[in-house]
């Protein structure tokens, strides 16, 4: 891997790996700043051996994904996954990959995105087994700052305070000092996963867990049921955490979606058909942060009826999706309607919106009224819309003529 970091880093230096050339017709809404570029496999994608021989090493399998590591004239190398699971690399010509690959945001799935959140502690009261029913809260809500440094691990900060949670010191301290807070350097690295409605934050180190004491004042504790819960009152829209989450992403592209008897993964999937689930993900976690699991999802769909076998996914899920997971993603559906301005309204109050094209769903997070524009995110570009998978800066007139000509409006506001 060290010869392919080099290589790269050369390539970066001499100017010469380049981006394909895609015909994207709109400003992106954001830049990834990552130093590959992720795709997806349409079909089967021949690999050779070097960038000077026609010698195949493979074929990859459709919805397969690769990562570009490098460049030589009209040259990719890839970082692909063997069907044995390992990691190899092998070259690709560039007019096969953009023929071929669908571009998308490779990077890390966070739990929920970087910002300032309300926390509320819960804990279960009637037993140690686990049921979201019996939870309740305890304490005001404290508010936090959370940045992500990988891995389902976050610092936490105090709210306007540069004071950082430090890591967890594994000692019966005296909590009414404040010596869980330190500085920037002092800083803890916890890793914070979902259980149901709520959150677990486990320092990273001890493997311990945070937890409010009858005082109201954090400490540790192994008490696997000390959980939070996590709102925020402003859309995660800032720089940094904008990302469109696209269907055809090759962790789950070729998940089955339906009910049918017979899966057939090759047409009943996310890639094909999951544009209603992925518009709904992107609303949510540009709305409150929160990621929601596109599984969970699908399923619901599904198994209340609103997935279209060999077509897509009915509206009506909109709503019923809010009033099933709104809790817990920390969103509520603020109805529907097909008005411009309704529209602008809408975002300038905080909403997000999923919005009906011919045949597709997207999601509409933002409007800027300096550039009199609304940002767009597709879960699944094509050339027809001029779109990308990093949002696209659209106008009103974009939004009225065409493959982006918009039926209908959905609202979700943070809950």
């Amino acid at each position: 891997m060290k010869k392919h970091s080099i290589l790269f880093l050369l390539l970066i230096i001499c100017g010469c790996f380049l981006i394909p050339s895609k015909s994207f017709a709109f400003q992106h809404g954001y830049e990834s700043h990552s130093d590959f570029i992720y795709a997806l496999a349409r079909n089967e994608l021949p690999v050779y051996i070097s960038d000077y021989s026609e010698d195949l090493k493979t074929m990859l399998p459709k919805y397969s994904g690769v990562k570009v590591v490098g460049s030589s004239g009209s040259w990719y190398e890839i970082q692909y996954t063997s069907k044995k699971g390992t990691s190899n690399y092998g070259w690709i010509t560039r007019e096969e990959f953009q023929s071929n690959c669908l571009i998308y945001d490779g990077r890390e799935k966070r739990p929920f995105a970087n910002g300032t959140y309300h926390l509320s502690f819960y804990q279960n009261q009637n037993s140690s087994t686990f049921s979201t029913d019996s939870y309740h809260a305890y304490t005001d809500t404290l508010t936090y700052t959370f940045t992500y440094v990988g891995n389902n691990c976050y610092t936490i900060k105090k709210a306007n305070e540069d004071k950082y949670l430090k890591s967890d010191i594994l000692q019966e301290s005296n909590p009414y000092i404040n010596e869980l807070w330190g500085t920037e350097k002092e800083a803890g690295t916890f890793r914070i996963t979902r259980k149901g409605n709520y959150y677990i934050i486990c320092d990273v180190n001890t493997k311990r867990i945070l937890y409010e004491n009858d005082s109201n004042l954090l400490e540790f504790t192994n008490n696997q049921n000390a959980l939070w819960r996590l709102t925020r009152n402003k859309k995660a829209i800032e720089k940094g955490n904008l990302q469109v989450f696209v269907q055809f992403d090759p962790l789950w592209g070729k998940h089955h979606y339906g009910n049918e008897t017979t899966q057939d993964t090759e047409t009943n999937n996310f890639c094909t058909s999951g544009c209603g689930i992925f518009a709904t993900v992107n609303a949510i976690y540009s709305l409150s942060g929160h990621f929601p699991d596109p599984y969970e999802l699908a399923k619901y769909a599904s198994d209340k009826r609103y997935r279209i076998e060999d077509c897509g996914t009915d509206s009506g899920l909109f709503k019923a999706a809010a009033e099933k997971f709104g809790y817990k993603y920390g969103f509520s559906y603020d109805g529907c309607g097909e008005s411009f301005k309704e529209l602008k309204q809408k975002l300038k109050a905080g909403d997000t919106a999923i919005v009906y094209l011919p045949g597709h769903y997207g999601t509409i997070v933002d409007y800027n009224a300096k550039k009199d524009k609304y940002l767009l995110m597709d879960p699944h570009y094509l050339p027809k819309r001029g779109t990308s998978s990093f949002g696209d800066w659209v106008s009103q007139k974009d939004l009225e003529e065409g493959a982006l000509t918009t039926q209908m409006f959905f609202y979700y506001k943070a809950d």
